[in-house]
């Protein structure tokens, strides 16, 4: 038995006993002694070092110390031999590295928030009595055994067992997610219960009443202190795209060096100077990994994400809104997610009949006995939601919305599970009562239908309403005498006429269910998880398209069973078609999520409430809810929905997808440039030529020209058929062999044959003979070097244009639609010809001017790549694509 069970278990009496205090509360000296050896009533974990230690970890990953190490041979290159502009290049790469490692750690700081909002929930001060003293403390100065003064509208600062009450009412939604309020009691439970009806926990509201509890657990070892930890030990795992990202760039990078390295030691070997070496060296790397390729994504997620706000979600993670296209399962809360999170009378019935009653008179009567047994303030804010919900259906089907006056009012006893009211209506004394059916029924003599009515068919009326998932409220009355008012309720409740039924629930969002439909047909599971009853779970999983008849009972699982399960059990159970899970816990949720991980599923968690936490973090994807979510959820997760619409998650997942299916376009576009960078390194190594291109030109490429094309591939809007695909999952590849082919040994091959071409034809008709040597300040070398990057950025529109569909051409009305595009194509057209006519770029480039018929013979270099590429699509049109 743990500690929890047993101190709802003791007796007012024995729990004093139990934390050695009482009536008296502690005095001041004891709570110093226990404040010293048990610690502050405090929720953090202090690591001042953490912080520094993440960014050093992004400082140290694998691309930026690539990146600085080529950094720092640029620096080495520019002492051997000045004037090269190898500096330039060498703080170049340091910022880029510096940038992305800034921007890596920004991502982790954001967990910092979690903690921050974590503490919002609690009260800064609570009162006590100490010494038989009411005070006001501290709360991180709360020890066990300290006697906690509980009233309306307070937030409970720690777990608290419930000693004296007057009607106290809690909202333990922070740690459950549902809202349903729950009167607390001060007696011993002989079982415990799911709803723990004597504790008050930390961070929850009092909603009504007042009463007196004893601590019993403070800061971690409280019920929301767990969450907390959980919270905090939890680090958000990497994306799917991060995952392929950092691959990709391993792949490349070892490519890089082992090229770089190997031609490296053949130059040194065969004579070349060092500093032409290393110049080389530097070539090689800076040609094969794609410096600009890492901005890019992130650019094309920061765009993505703010079309994902035009459409109600809004991204606090970049990684999350490609991980979003990725997702298998969503993993749903019900209440607040699903549903509305507030009360609506949808049924009434007669006592023999599961319709709703047709006369209007017959509803309205109905609903007025109902609120006659209601609080009068039903209607304010902070009310029991159930007396509102009968409230406003009242005022609703009544013209006037007048009650009878209320005598007196028997609040809700959780014993009785019923609350009753006396009220005059015109000359007539009358006794009303509502409350569970279970609870009424001895009481009730009569039912009020023109047709005799049994006891069995009101039974059979109330079990086809709960079968619905409603929660069921009885009403039943009888005329009183004037002798009978002063009597005590237990006193006047016999005799009763029964009314009837009404059915409450917590409404669908009406956008669900076919939210769920495109789901199915996307290939992507929908699982609930909530704290609610199984039935009602069901009930709602039915309505929205979670589970179907046929497979219903096998679909539940509750937290108990969940309790009994390795993750192979369970992983097992989902596997046989487990949907639905009832009556769980924060560390149950998080089992749910890591045993379809286990799965190798791509997950998403949605949740509103205090408790979701530690399960969004956990998730590949957390989604909160922007409306009715708390601090907690919202810092928790990586994507909020603005408009609390599930929804709007399958508009995220639509969008997610675009971006990864824009991913592979510009990554596509922008490793074919590889492959005209790689070549002229290989042939200057290998043969007594000039370098066609240098460092900073292939950075122009890079970090320069392809920037905009490539931003303008991540605008293109979604395809046709991108919701009818299966999910990708985790083992999707961003680097496969066949898009490496068709970048560096087709299109790449291509344009590197074209502007080597014109490389060669300039320097010989300029008068070079091959073997010669010839300088890096040669106006001819200059204009030799020049054409070949002129050909190149002029190639890749042709290229940019066929990346924009696997199999069509590209020119079609959306090509004139994306500006960005047409934007990059006249970056690409204007800086092709400025950097051989416009001598202040042609200066910083090393480059010259070449003849009106040889730059024209570069722009013919456009057709024959997006020729080649077109006829290479309309060929492989009927088999699955390579690229």
């Amino acid at each position: 038995m743990n500690s929890l069970q047993k101190i709802q278990q003791l007796t007012a009496n024995q729990v004093c006993d139990f934390l050695q205090s009482g009536p008296r509360g502690l005095d001041r000296q004891e709570a110093v002694r226990r404040l010293t050896e048990i610690g502050p009533n405090s929720i953090e974990v202090h690591d001042p070092w953490r912080l520094l230690r993440s960014f050093l970890r992004q400082l140290t990953n694998f691309f930026t110390l690539l990146l600085f190490a080529s950094a720092g041979i640029c620096f080495v290159a520019d002492h051997l031999q000045p004037g090269q502009n190898m500096a330039v290049l060498g703080y170049a790469l340091a910022t880029v590295a510096l940038l992305n490692a800034l921007f890596s750690f920004f991502q982790e700081y954001r967990a910092e928030k979690a903690m921050a909002a974590l503490k919002k929930f609690l009260p800064q001060q609570a009162s006590v009595v100490r010494n038989d003293q009411i005070v006001q403390v501290d709360i991180t100065e709360l020890v066990p055994g300290d006697l906690l003064q509980l009233g309306e509208g307070d937030r409970v600062p720690a777990d608290a067992r419930v000693v004296k009450t007057q009607q106290l009412l809690v909202n333990n939604a922070p740690l459950t997610g549902e809202s349903r309020p729950i009167a607390l009691i001060s007696d011993a439970l002989d079982e415990p219960d799911e709803d723990h009806d004597n504790i008050a926990y930390a961070g929850c509201l009092i909603l009504r009443g007042s009463g007196q509890a004893l601590v019993f657990a403070t800061g971690l070892r409280t019920e929301f202190g767990k969450v907390a930890h959980l919270s905090q030990a939890i680090s958000h795992p990497p994306s799917p795209l991060e995952r392929q990202t950092s691959h990709m760039v391993r792949v490349l990078t070892i490519i890089a060096i082992g090229l770089g390295f190997s031609f490296f030691c053949y130059g040194v070997l065969s004579g070349r100077p060092l500093w032409v070496n290393l110049v080389f060296m530097m070539g090689i790397i800076v040609a094969n990994v794609p410096e600009g390729l890492l901005p890019t994504f992130t650019l094309a997620l920061a765009l993505a994400s703010l079309r994902m706000a035009r459409r109600n979600v809004l991204v606090t993670s970049l990684s999350a809104v490609e991980a979003l296209g990725s997702v298998q399962v969503i993993c749903t809360d019900k209440t607040g997610t699903l549903t509305r999170n507030q009360l609506m009378v949808t049924h009434l019935a007669g006592p023999g009949s599961p319709d709703n009653l047709t006369s209007r008179r017959q509803r309205l009567q109905l609903l007025e006995l109902a609120c006659c047994a209601s609080p009068v303030d039903a209607l304010q804010t902070g009310g029991d939601p159930l007396d509102i919900a009968i409230s406003e259906a009242f005022v609703q089907e009544s013209e006037k919305g007048i009650l009878p006056e209320q005598r007196q009012h028997f609040p809700f006893d959780t014993e009785r599970k019923r609350a009753a009211s006396i009220v005059r209506k015109d000359d007539t004394l009358m006794f009303v009562v509502k409350g569970a059916w279970e609870n009424i029924r001895p009481l009730v003599t009569e039912y009020q239908a023109e047709a005799d009515i049994t006891a069995q068919e009101a039974d059979a009326t109330m079990a086809d309403l709960a079968g619905q998932g409603l929660r069921v409220i009885a009403v039943a009355w009888r005329s009183l005498t004037m002798g009978e008012v002063a009597a005590a309720e237990d006193k006047l409740e016999h005799n009763l006429t029964f009314a009837g039924f009404i059915g409450v629930e917590d409404p669908l969002h009406p956008e669900v269910p076919p939210a769920i439909t495109q789901c199915n047909a996307a290939g992507i599971k929908v699982m609930m998880i909530t704290g609610d009853h199984p039935q009602t779970a069901l009930s709602i999983a039915r309505q929205c398209g979670i589970v179907s008849c046929d497979h219903e009972e096998q679909s539940i699982i509750t937290g108990n069973e969940l309790d009994t399960m390795n993750l192979k059990d369970l992983e097992n159970r989902i596997n046989e078609g487990g949907r639905i899970f009832a009556r769980t816990n924060p560390a149950q949720k998080m089992k749910i999520v890591m045993a379809l991980k286990s799965l190798n599923m791509v997950v998403a968690m949605t949740g509103d409430g205090v408790n979701d936490a530690p399960a969004l973090k956990t998730a590949d994807v957390g989604i909160a809810m922007g409306k009715s979510g708390t601090d907690v959820a919202r810092a928790s997760a990586q994507l909020i929905l603005l408009d609390d619409n599930f929804a709007s998650i399958v508009a995220g997942i639509e969008e997610g997808r675009t971006v990864f299916r824009n991913i592979r376009k510009f990554t596509n576009y922008v490793l074919v440039s590889n492959g005209p960078e790689i070549l002229p390194y290989l042939i200057y190594i290998l043969f007594p030529v000039p370098l066609a291109l240098t460092v900073i030109q292939i950075l122009t490429i890079d970090l320069g020209t392809d920037i905009i094309p490539s931003m303008a591939l991540g605008q293109e809007p979604s395809e046709p058929d991108i919701m009818q695909e299966p999910p990708r999952g985790h083992d999707f590849q961003l680097l496969t062999p066949g898009l490496v082919v068709h970048s560096y040994l087709f299109l790449g091959l291509l344009e590197a044959a074209w502007s080597m071409s014109l490389f060669f034809y300039v320097l010989l008709d300029g008068g070079w003979t091959y073997g010669n040597d010839l300088a890096s300040t040669d106006p001819l070398y200059h204009s030799a070097t020049g054409i070949a990057l002129a050909t190149i950025l002029l190639m890749q529109i042709g290229n940019l244009i066929g990346r924009r569909f696997k199999s069509q051409s590209g020119l079609d009305a959306g090509l004139v639609r994306n500006r960005l595009l047409i934007g990059g194509i006249l970056v690409q057209m204007i800086v092709s010809w400025a950097l051989l006519y416009f001598p202040p770029l042609s200066a910083i480039l090393g480059t010259g001017p070449v003849s009106p018929a040889v730059y024209l013979a570069a722009w013919l270099g456009i057709p024959l790549i997006f020729g080649c590429d077109y006829l290479r699509k309309r060929r492989l049109q009927k088999r699955p694509s390579v690229s």
